[in-house]
């Protein structure tokens, strides 16, 4: 699935000029890169934004491993995945030089992590993409030659065809040697969802042993995420997991569901076998696409696999799911070890009541007296810490024989303990810049949450949901200042209707009052804070072409950096900083630049390589030689 990002005229961003065919394997350079930028994203344009993050991510991931630092490492890859999955969410990625150079970037930093990927969590979002068979040449083996009579006869052993050939056995080979660690964990995984995926295939009435399909994909890791931005077991890609009818929002990512996707890919593997009448070429259309190989088949003007001029990538991937299904059938007489199964993905489904919104998965895992993510991992669809709310029912899925315990004792949860987004009621003069502001979140994430198609057309009284992040409280207060009130309890009063008439959460509503329960009674004083947008804090001029600004709790330099429309690297050599830490009442320099203040050592040219001019530009704006000695303190303007 991973190809069909090809067949799309390079459209997504972050392989916009990614190179198909490469001659050799990225083989990981142990230096420590230099090129980590400490210009963290501005916010114009978003997706930019986005990409740059998750590249600076993904670079600190690999100086992670450089440095032997590997928690710090997969918390960096995590969090590139992370911005990389909201930005998939979104089809119109900015279509400009730097995407491209930015997609060209993402692509290297993800291949340079590859040759580490056993250094990485089991269930990371990294894909071992197969491909560098091993080097040894073995076109010549004779036709009784050992590896090729074992394939044969193990071969009668699937349903699907096998070729005994020289292509296949070195994709065992691979298996035994480079890969031996990895299929490893691929088999022990595999435990999980063996029955899961053969009772869909055989309920579709295809060959069970596509089961190694899925293997050859994700590893049969639902999370696993490449760098063509396919996701899940079956690797769906944006366009073919709509195909197939994988729903995709803010909320959920059917491509992760491994019920679902994988009904998907079966019906999408039913397309291909009816099209080519020849599981070879369909599986090799599952990974490149249908026009590629039948394109490939008119230039060949043949129908057979093996003498098709197909992306490398494609000529791996058949024989080795090959390899892989053979393999399987007999783990001992290739050198693995028989290990023990993961267990296997065992559940309950419960149906949530109407009344319910959403569900609160940190919740619903301590009334379970489960880990969170444990309740995760039977629901990796879910991509935030909360069922969709405002949605249908929705059918969660708890561990066996759960799911009265858990419909019993949410039930009774107190209302305080259950939400995890903020219910924002539109007023009028509101937008969604205004509100987004407010809250401390980009306007993209609110139209996402809400499935605003035209962000620009929000209404007063509209109910909105405000995400938190996943697993962490969204502070009602975020981003705002309070001011504290009183409200006297009318008769007829309820809690939820105090709560949505002031819009505020009834979470914090209770929080602010210390109740456990919604019981209150007339005449009772209820603390409220009326929550003001927060306005920044103003600057003053020191008269030298700067603006002082004093640090607010809260500052961050990345926010100041983009309220100032700067980036975070000349803010830091502004104010002498060497790291990004800053504290309250700090006064930092914001230096426009138009305007630079000389230091000591600056030439012309290192100021102009500075701001990306040709150093006669500065001179003749500023009526001096190209070659005159600056003093530190003097001021230059600094063509735009």
């Amino acid at each position: 699935m991973r190809s069909l990002l090809f067949s799309f005229g390079l459209s997504l961003t972050l392989l916009a000029c990614a190179p198909w065919q490469r001659g050799e394997s990225t083989v990981f350079d142990e230096t420590v890169p230099t090129d980590i930028p400490t210009d963290i994203p501005t916010d114009i344009p978003t997706d930019i934004s986005d990409l740059r993050a998750a590249r600076w991510h993904l670079l600190r991931a690999i100086e992670g491993q450089a440095l032997d630092q590997a928690q710090r490492s997969q918390e960096d890859l995590d969090r590139a995945f992370r911005i990389l999955a909201d930005l998939d969410e979104h089809d119109t990625p900015t279509d400009t030089t730097e995407a491209a150079s930015l997609g060209v970037a993402i692509e290297k930093a993800y291949l340079d992590l590859l040759p580490h990927l056993e250094h990485f969590s089991d269930d990371s979002p990294l894909v071992l993409l197969l491909e560098g068979l091993s080097e040894e040449t073995i076109e010549d083996l004779p036709p009784d030659a050992a590896p090729l009579v074992r394939i044969h006869q193990l071969s009668r052993r699937c349903d699907i065809p096998i070729d005994a050939n020289a292509r296949v056995a070195a994709s065992i080979h691979f298996f035994q040697t480079r890969g031996r660690q990895t299929f490893s964990t691929w088999m022990r995984r595999s435990g999980r969802f063996n029955s899961l995926i053969n009772d869909i295939l055989r309920r579709e009435n295809l060959p069970t042993d596509l089961f190694y399909l899925a293997m050859i994909e994700s590893g049969f890791n639902p999370k696993a995420y490449s760098r063509a931005r396919a996701v899940g077991l079956w690797q769906f890609m944006a366009h073919t997991g709509q195909m197939v009818g994988l729903d995709r929002t803010h909320w959920v990512d059917e491509r992760r569901d491994p019920i679902k996707s994988t009904v998907g890919a079966a019906r999408h593997l039913q397309d291909l076998f009816r099209h080519f009448s020849d599981w070879r070429l369909a599986l090799a259309a599952y990974n490149s696409g249908t026009g590629r190989v039948t394109r490939a088949i008119a230039k060949a003007g043949t129908r057979d696999f093996w003498q098709l001029e197909l992306p490398r990538e494609t000529k791996n991937y058949v024989p080795l799911f090959m390899a892989a299904a053979i393999i399987a059938k007999e783990p001992q007489l290739f050198g693995f070890e028989l290990e023990e199964f993961e267990a296997a993905f065992a559940y309950e489904e419960v149906t949530l009541p109407k009344k319910w919104p959403y569900v609160d998965l940190v919740a619903a895992a301590k009334i379970l007296d489960i880990k969170y993510a444990a309740l995760r991992d039977l629901n990796p669809e879910l991509r935030q810490a909360i069922t969709p709310p405002g949605a249908p029912p929705y059918r969660l899925r708890v561990p066996p024989d759960k799911g009265a315990l858990f419909l019993e004792k949410y039930a009774r949860l107190p209302s305080a303990q259950k939400a995890a987004v903020y219910q924002y009621e539109v007023q009028y003069g509101d937008n969604i810049s205004s509100i987004a502001k407010a809250f401390g979140i980009n306007t993209r994430t609110i139209a996402a949450a809400n499935s605003l198609k035209n962000p620009n057309l929000i209404r007063p009284k509209q109910i909105l949901y405000i995400p938190a992040a996943p697993g962490i409280e969204l502070s009602a207060s975020k981003g705002r200042d309070q001011t504290k009130r009183t409200y006297t309890v009318r008769p007829g009063d309820s809690l939820d209707r105090i709560a949505h008439q002031n819009g505020v959460r009834l979470r914090d509503l209770m929080r602010w009052n210390k109740l456990d329960k919604t019981l209150i009674r007339p005449g009772q004083k209820l603390v409220l804070w009326k929550l003001q947008p927060r306005r920044p804090a103003p600057t003053v001029s020191d008269g030298k072409g700067r603006k002082i600004y004093t640090v607010q709790p809260g500052d961050t330099l990345w926010d100041l950096a983009r309220r100032f429309k700067i980036s975070v690297n000349d803010l830091q050599a502004s104010n002498g900083l060497n790291n990004a830490i800053i504290k309250p009442g700090q006064q930092l320099a914001i230096v426009d630049k138009s305007v630079y203040t000389v230091v000591q050592g600056d030439t012309l040219y290192s100021i102009a390589r500075k701001f990306g001019r040709e150093p006669n530009e500065i001179a003749r704006q500023n009526n001096i030689s190209p070659s005159s000695t600056l003093l530190a303190g003097t001021t230059l303007q600094i063509p735009k």
